[in-house]
């Protein structure tokens, strides 16, 4: 574990001073759904390749995220409100030198490259630009943990994606299958023209089941849906009612 005294400070155009690694609590539902590689590949930057899972098919996550916490304790807390969040995550290889499925995975690396990242504050907007080059941006966001399920609504603000209602995801909350995971995982972003990679260990009670189920269900904007080539029948869901992160200072990486 990382100590205080280890920490590297960084302060936010608002003022806020935020420790690095930077320690977040939440809760999270998401599915992950395929989509036309040759959509994601435009979308990519320089040095990712879409991951494929099946020939011409790749995959997007879509995850709705409560935050219970933004900062640890002790002098590692930020001063930010907990705020609520959509991810849109391209599953992306570094390095690969084929497109063939599996074969992408030999001799390269494998993250998440984060396309769309609306929240409900403007702190959590200069949190994650100014750190780590993340493409947030304010939107009206309601993530609620029901006792059934997890709901998430996206408005986006403006002309994106239509306006107005933009998506609406409800994981239902799994019977069975939630168990202890401890787990490392990179995101990509473009900062400064830069490729950025950060590393996140995330631990939690989390599960993970494939396909759809009662209970769960996807709508999104037809603009969403067509810029990513996104099918609306989920691959796999997830959910974690509580789930905590260790998020690293972002690393500059080769395409």
């Amino acid at each position: 574990m990382t100590t205080v005294d280890e920490r590297t400070r960084k302060r936010l155009s608002t003022g806020h001073e935020v420790a690095l690694p930077l320690e977040l609590s939440f809760a999270m539902g998401g599915v992950t759904v395929p989509a036309r590689r040759s959509r994601l590949e435009a979308v990519l930057p320089e040095g990712l390749s879409s991951l494929a899972i099946a020939p011409g098919i790749g995959c997007v996550a879509l995850v709705g995220i409560r935050y219970h916490r933004v900062g640890g304790g002790d002098r590692g807390g930020t001063g930010l409100e907990p705020y609520d969040e959509f991810a849109v995550i391209v599953p992306a290889v570094r390095g690969s030198r084929t497109s063939l499925p599996g074969a992408q995975l030999v001799d390269s690396e494998i993250g998440g490259y984060v396309h769309w990242l609306p929240v409900t504050t403007d702190p959590s907007i200069a949190l994650g630009r100014e750190l780590w080059g993340f493409p947030k941006e304010r939107a009206a966001i309601t993530v609620s943990d029901g006792p059934n399920a997890i709901r998430t609504v996206v408005d986006a603000d403006g002309d994106r994606y239509g306006g107005g209602e933009t998506v609406r995801l409800e994981v239902a909350h799994p019977r069975t299958g939630a168990r202890a995971r401890d787990w490392s995982m990179a995101s990509y972003t473009r900062n400064d023209g830069a490729l950025l990679r950060t590393a996140a260990q995330i631990r939690g009670e989390v599960a993970i089941a494939p396909g759809p189920s009662v209970g769960t269900r996807l709508e999104v904007a037809p603009e969403l849906a067509a810029e990513l080539g996104l099918w609306q029948r989920p691959l796999t869901r997830l959910y974690g009612s509580t789930v905590r992160a260790r998020l690293s200072e972002g690393e500059r990486v080769e395409g």
